[in-house]
């Protein structure tokens, strides 16, 4: 696997399904992958959890543009509060158009209230429609890895269409200054 640092190629043009591990949820890293996209065309961001760079985007592309309000104006996004939504989602995206990022993808699959068959099912579906778009368009999924029961059964599902695999170091914790006295 290689780091989102050192890319082997350029994941925003490449047509095709990159799935992305991520030690924690990395929304930094994700806000800067998100301002990298929109910066170069438009992104298509489906949140499958409730995260979505509300106030750190601007502040990042207004450090590198200015031109903030067209290029924040690149990005769509939906979110997506359960599989089915999210299912649904997927289904409906149009074959051509922008780079398409879901985030957290593998979120709403852990709904304890729904049977392990259905979500298992959901999640073959899902796969089958990121397939379709990623035969026409960059497809990037970024999912946290976890200590749960589920999650060993279902990324062997999600990794096997993936073209590639990235994993996403997590972030660093904000280094603290000692005091003096």
């Amino acid at each position: 696997m290689d780091t989102l640092l050192n890319l082997p190629g350029d994941i925003t043009h490449a047509r095709g399904l990159t799935l992305i591990l991520t030690g924690s949820r990395a929304h930094e890293s994700m806000t800067e992958l998100i301002a990298r996209f929109i910066l170069s065309g438009s992104l298509f961001v489906v949140a499958a959890s409730d995260w979505l760079p509300a106030s750190a985007l601007p502040r990042i592309v207004r450090g590198r543009t200015v031109h903030m309000h067209g290029t924040t104006n690149r990005l769509r996004t939906a979110r997506t509060s359960t599989c089915f939504r999210l299912l649904d989602s997927l289904a409906n995206i149009p074959l051509n158009g922008e780079p398409i990022l879901v985030l957290d993808f593998l979120h709403t699959l852990y709904d304890p209230n729904l049977h392990l068959p259905v979500r298992f099912r959901v999640l073959r579906q899902c796969c089958r429609h990121l397939e379709r778009l990623a035969f026409y368009r960059p497809v990037i999924i970024v999912t946290q890895e976890m200590q749960v029961g589920e999650y060993d059964r279902f990324l062997p599902i999600l990794s096997s269409i993936a073209a590639r695999t990235l994993y996403l170091d997590p972030e660093p914790e904000p280094a603290s200054q000692p005091t003096l006295l």
